[in-house]
């Protein structure tokens, strides 16, 4: 018997990818799918539909109305982030915001919102460097704008670009000092092995926010997994707790208390958080969690149902995405996807397709490095954890990896130097990640 509540979720997801092809009628306006009312509050969602009805109304009697063009795609935005159908919304949006762009009848300012709100939808489908040269096209119009200097941060960071992203997060806070600047400042304190400085950034940013809204919760909910990377998992806890006070059944935030009660091996707790984060939200990464659960919890068997589960469904929305207007690239998640799976070939082929797209990128390099020492290659491995420590990480399971990495390719020195440093960061190692070089230093006996 398949998970039914697995295969159910990503079944929607995929139906609503199949959607795309009715928005991208020239002369249509998308339409706003019907979602659960429990994701978001009713205020926010009425006023939500309320700007769209009014931006349709308001083209039927102008189309030439670019104003609308550019509401509708932040309508698209946002709805994006709040259901996670970011596939169908982000094509949405690009319907939009091409129009503006290759239209007749727009001004500077109309054009420069439009880039700027495409270069985020196109970071949202993880086109990276189209992202990037849509931002630069922004940029080129406006240089004093914040909202454009995030993409560019965003941007250069997923291309590997850090100390150009660091630049461009100085400008972001000259010009605008807000959860958006002050998150992003977070974020490169962070990749940069300041832990301590990212989270004090990060609290700014949740100062700086609305409480309930997205955005502000969101923030909140990041500034809770600085907490775990350094094993302060009551701090955690409670800043996860709080974001499900001020927005009641936040997926995000549901994940979070998966994430504390995984640490403390709580996992029928882990596993019934996460359940309820996919019944509010079909992300695939929620449901690759729910795997990795079973696992830990012993259940092999249901780990190996969800992760085959999450295999098939994402590649049929692989096969469903061949005419829409922008492909969300899933390279990394079916990398992670098919190695869960322990299926080594297909993992190396994904991987290297994102590694092909952002070679500098440590994330990319760490997939790479756990990939190759899966595989028994440690000289590829080393090679890879090198690239993925050029930036003095101090995310303490990234260390540990690149330990047992280090170790097996020959350096125990180094190896255990890295490990002991990730423990003093944070004693809650993953499991897994533990467990597989457990396993992996049997075989290499």
């Amino acid at each position: 018997m398949r998970t039914s509540t697995t295969r159910l979720h990503l079944i929607i997801m995929l139906i609503c990818i199949s959607l795309i092809s009715c928005s991208e009628k020239k002369d249509s306006i998308p339409p706003l799918l019907e979602s659960k009312a429990s994701i978001a509050p009713k205020e926010e969602t009425d006023n939500i539909n309320a700007t769209y009805q009014k931006a349709v109304l308001a083209l039927k009697e102008n189309p030439d109305d670019m104003k609308q063009y550019i509401t509708l795609g932040t309508v698209y935005i946002l709805e994006g982030r709040i259901t996670g159908n970011n596939t169908y919304y982000g094509n949405a949006a690009v319907n939009v915001l091409d129009r503006v762009i290759n239209g007749q009848n727009k001004s500077d300012d109309l054009l420069f919102q439009a880039y700027s709100l495409k270069s985020t939808v196109l970071l949202n489908m993880h086109q990276f460097k189209d992202a990037l040269d849509v931002a630069e096209k922004g940029r080129a119009i406006s240089d004093f704008n914040s909202g454009i200097y995030g993409a560019l941060v965003d941007a250069n960071v997923e291309l590997g670009h850090y100390d150009t992203a660091v630049k461009d997060c100085d400008k972001m806070i000259n010009i605008r000092p807000d959860l958006r600047s002050y998150s992003r400042a977070s974020y490169l304190r962070q990749i940069y092995g300041d832990n301590r400085g990212a989270i004090d950034a990060m609290k700014m940013a949740v100062e700086s926010g609305l409480p309930g809204a997205e955005s502000t919760e969101w923030a909140r909910v990041t500034l809770g997994d600085l907490y775990l990377n350094i094993g302060n998992l009551d701090s955690a806890n409670i800043t996860y707790r709080t974001a499900l006070v001020y927005r009641p059944n936040y997926p995000v935030a549901e994940l979070g208390m998966a994430k504390v009660a995984r640490a403390r091996k709580n996992y029928d707790e882990a596993i019934e958080h996460t359940k309820a984060a996919i019944k509010l939200q079909s992300e695939a990464a929620f449901v690759t969690y729910l795997g990795d659960l079973y696992e830990l919890k012993g259940d092999t068997g249901k780990a190996k149902e969800v992760r085959s589960d999450v295999i098939r469904l994402m590649e049929d929305g692989e096969k469903d995405q061949k005419d829409v207007l922008v492909k969300h690239n899933a390279n990394r998640e079916l990398a992670m996807a098919y190695l869960n799976d322990n299926n080594i070939a297909k993992a190396l082929e994904y991987d290297q397709k994102d590694l092909n797209m952002r070679p500098d990128n440590i994330d990319a390099n760490e997939l790479a490095a756990w990939i190759y020492y899966r595989k028994g290659d440690y000289t590829n491995a080393k090679m890879h954890a090198d690239k993925m420590l050029k930036t003095n990480t101090k995310n303490a399971n990234s260390l540990y990896k690149a330990g047992v990495i280090y170790i097996s390719a020959g350096d125990t020195v180094k190896g255990n130097q890295l490990i002991a440093e990730a423990q003093s960061i944070n004693p809650y190692i993953d499991q897994l990640i533990i467990n597989e070089s457990k396993q992996r230093a049997v075989v290499q006996r």
